[in-house]
């Protein structure tokens, strides 16, 4: 009896360090797609709307959709928000659980989220 219980205690160890080292690797996959989708978002700058009513870099928010969701292609799940010149992005992910399955825990819902600005580059000697 003895023999069984520290048996699932061991399992169950085994199983919170093993896969809780997948979760955090899958939370720091989420945080990566994230961030390069907002950087892709970020670099969807509007050409109509630059500098010409407040002078500053402004992001089309169709264009930045579409920018992540060609990179997010194979993910179901994220979002995206646009404001001005910021675009932040959400990432959800599915890490199924390999030992702690044996006691009906099957996955885990992880997330990344990440911000990107665009900025206007240096045109010229004087703009160091």
């Amino acid at each position: 009896m003895v023999f069984v219980i520290l048996a699932a205690v061991l399992v169950m160890l085994a199983g919170l360090t093993y896969d809780g080292a997948q979760i955090l690797i899958a939370r720091r996959e989420a945080s990566t797609l994230a961030f390069e989708a907002a950087r892709a978002g970020a670099q969807a700058v509007s050409t109509e709307a630059m500098y010409r009513e407040t002078g500053n870099v402004v992001v089309d928010p169709s264009l930045a959709r579409m920018a992540a969701s060609e990179f997010l292609g194979q993910h179901q799940e994220w979002s995206i928000s646009v404001k001005g010149d910021t675009v932040s992005t959400t990432v959800w992910l599915i890490q199924p659980l390999q030992i702690l399955s044996m006691l009906g825990i099957d996955s885990r819902r992880v997330a990344g989220t990440a911000t990107a600005r665009a900025v206007q580059g240096i045109s010229k000697g004087d703009d160091l």
